[in-house]
């Protein structure tokens, strides 16, 4: 659901905004955290690096302030909506289905022109 207002939970997981696209390097593909398609190899996507807060005083004593767990992706065309609508100062929840907030997005506002190429599925 499109928020324009981000409610932490202390405990939960983060992310620090990616600064824009890049290839995709990794060894395997990996799932769009949103539409769940598999992302090809040296295809452009965003790269989230995720952290959460420690655990434990151990944890802390041995990772520091903020603990990495693994990175989500997003392909080209979440990608591409997620920071359109960011942008226009929603708080985007990773894992959220794009098109669906694109949906959301152009419901309210009633605005669908200038979206070339958006993959909206019925």
């Amino acid at each position: 659901m499109l928020s324009c207002k981000c409610n932490y939970e202390s405990g939960a997981w983060y992310y620090y905004d990616p600064p824009g696209f890049s290839k995709f390097n990794e060894t395997r593909r990996k799932r769009c955290c949103s539409c769940k398609d598999l992302i090809d190899m040296k295809s452009q996507c965003v790269r989230f690096h995720r952290y959460r807060e420690p655990m434990s005083e151990v944890e802390e004593r041995i990772c520091g302030d903020e603990v990495k767990i693994a990175d989500w992706y997003m392909c080209e065309g979440c990608g591409e909506i997620f920071f359109n609508l960011e942008a226009l100062g929603y708080c985007i929840w990773l894992g959220d289905e794009m098109q669906e907030l694109l949906k959301e997005y152009q419901t309210i506002t009633g605005f669908t022109t200038g979206v070339k190429n958006a993959k909206i599925r019925s």
